[in-house]
């Protein structure tokens, strides 16, 4: 799976990160009420420290740290940065046997906290085919097969599943994906799951193709997942107007992206303030992507969001 893998090792975002906000509240002392507010507009995606789960780690990754189970990733989350809003990946699933989903349902329930979202990956949505694939006995698998996602997102109480489109930059005829997610929103719609799409690249990687999809498909049970740092900076701002206003659950929140092979600060107000002015209410999940300690780059971001939040 890819998630936007950017360059390590960059001085552009060490220098970023190292630009610290003093978020953190006093030891044994509770947030204030506004603090309080604020963190539950806010949750951690599981891709942030993707370096820690065997599936997901980088090859060439040496950074200190304890390799984790899914099931422990909640409980650290709220003890680290007292957030609840967990967004888990499927890459990071152990298992999908109804012990192990049980299993991360109390470890979620433990932490008293919820899933707000689970994003959903396959080889296939890279390979130009997945929910496009113009062969129908494939087309039908692969719709059946994010299907069972939605069942356990069901079992564990998640908001939102969000699956890829798969295809290619270059797919115009959007017929194939709007059915596989009209499909998709009306069984989600039966387990109380919506079905996002997120600016992830391929038939993804075009606001406007995002946007035809979901309005095909069918809010709310279809909605989009706005990604801060997925499209270049010349199509970043005005493809993220494009897309709150059909946003559902969450966004992912970062402000450093990858542009031709360099890590580069967004606007992060400004994204910010797009998200406000659309009037979006869900979940702004911590999606941190670039180089440096990753614990460290979540509490960066975070203090960021209760600056604009």
């Amino acid at each position: 799976m890819n998630r936007r893998k950017f360059l390590k090792n960059s001085s552009l975002a060490a220098a970023v990160l190292g630009a610290r906000f003093n978020w953190a509240f006093p030891s044994g002392n509770p947030p204030r009420p506004a603090e309080r507010e604020k963190l539950k507009r806010i949750g951690v995606c599981s891709w942030s420290l993707h370096n820690f789960f065997d599936k997901t780690r980088d090859k060439d990754f040496s950074g200190p740290g304890k390799m984790l189970d899914l099931r422990e990733y909640p409980q650290l989350i709220a003890d680290k940065y007292r957030l609840h809003n967990f967004e888990v990946c499927n890459t990071h699933f152990e298992s999908t046997d109804a012990s192990y989903i049980q299993d991360l349902k109390r470890a979620v329930a433990k932490a008293h906290g919820h899933i707000t979202n689970m994003p959903v990956d396959y080889g296939a949505d890279w390979s130009g085919k997945g929910l496009c694939d113009p062969d129908e006995t494939q087309w039908r698998k692969e719709i059946e097969e994010r299907k069972k996602w939605i069942e356990i997102a069901h079992q564990l109480g998640a908001a939102s599943i969000r699956p890829n489109p798969g295809g290619t930059v270059q797919v115009t005829d959007l017929n194939r994906p709007i059915a596989a997610y009209q499909e998709l929103a009306r069984y989600g719609k039966s387990k109380g799951v919506k079905v996002l799409i997120e600016n992830h690249g391929n038939v993804a990687a075009k606001a406007e193709n995002i946007v035809a999809i979901i309005k095909a498909a069918g809010p709310p049970w279809a909605g989009t997942l706005p990604d801060f740092g997925n499209f270049p900076e010349s199509e970043r701002y005005q493809g993220l107007e494009l897309m709150f206003p059909l946003a559902q659950t969450v966004c992912h929140t970062r402000d450093v992206t990858g542009q031709d092979g360099r890590e580069v600060p967004n606007d992060f107000p400004r994204c910010m303030e797009i998200s406000k002015k659309a009037g979006y209410k869900g979940v702004y999940s911590i999606e941190f992507a670039a180089s440096g300690d990753p614990y460290d780059g979540i509490q960066h971001i975070l203090g960021r969001l209760l600056e604009q939040l």
